[in-house]
This record gives C-alpha cells, sequence and structure tokens, in this order.
C-alpha cells in the first residue's frame, strides 16, 4: 500500500511540475499563460492517458519481469559517463573553435537549439542503450 502511494505521490508531482514548465515558458515567450491554461492541462491529461495505458498493456503482456536489469543499469551507468564527458569537452572544443574564428557573443536562441539538440541526442542513445 504504501508503495502505491509513493507512485501516486510520484505522478502528482510530475504533472505539477510539468505544468508550472508550461506556464513559465508561455511567460518566456512572451505569451499570456491564462490563455494557454486548455492546452496545458489538455496536453499533460492526455500524455498522462497514454503513458498509463502503455504502462498497463506491456504489465499485461509482460507480467512481472522487470524493465531494467543489472546489466541494463551497468550499460546506461556507462553509456551516461561517457555522455558526460563527449557533451563536456565537445562543448569546450566547440568554444574554443568559435572564440578563435573571432564569435566573441552567441546569441540564447542558438543556446538553446543548441541543447535541446544534445537533449534529443542523449535521450534517443539512452533507449537505444536500454533496448542491448
Amino acid at each position: 500500500m504504501k508503495n502505491k502511494k509513493l507512485q501516486i505521490f510520484g505522478w502528482v508531482v510530475i504533472m505539477l511540475c510539468m505544468m508550472i514548465g508550461g506556464f513559465f515558458g508561455m511567460y518566456i515567450f512572451g505569451e499570456d499563460p491564462i490563455k494557454y491554461v486548455m492546452p496545458i492541462i489538455g496536453g499533460l491529461a492526455l500524455g498522462s492517458v497514454i503513458t498509463l495505458i502503455l504502462y498497463k498493456w506491456n504489465k499485461k503482456r509482460n507480467g512481472n519481469i522487470p524493465d531494467v536489469d543489472e546489466r541494463t543499469l551497468l550499460l546506461l551507468k556507462r553509456y551516461l559517463m561517457i555522455v558526460l564527458y563527449v557533451v563536456l569537452f565537445g562543448s569546450g572544443a566547440v568554444l574554443l573553435v568559435l572564440y578563435s574564428i573571432g564569435v566573441h557573443s552567441i546569441e540564447t536562441g542558438m543556446l538553446i537549439v543548441y541543447m535541446m539538440v544534445l537533449y534529443i541526442l542523449i535521450g534517443v542513445g539512452a533507449i537505444i542503450t536500454k533496448c542491448l
């Protein structure tokens, strides 16, 4: 029973953080967050329902077989440690090259795009590593 309460509490915290992030994103982009209350809550609800349905379907199909085991955790740990240093040194190298060719200021939008690409690549790599 305690595990179920903890799982529900975790879901509530994650949804609340996603909702606050949606409002904060609209505020940053200069939009009125009040106009987007329904789309943010609707998208959050739809995403949660789809996740819950997929979770139940996977549980019904696989039973009590865990999604990850010790080998998967070890592979993910190694992958994330390698990615940490590749991103750290790679970003440093990119900054040094940009500075050496005369770029002394970077637009914030380009930094956002760079970070978004990094997050997508790291996420895809983690999914592939988990499937190995």
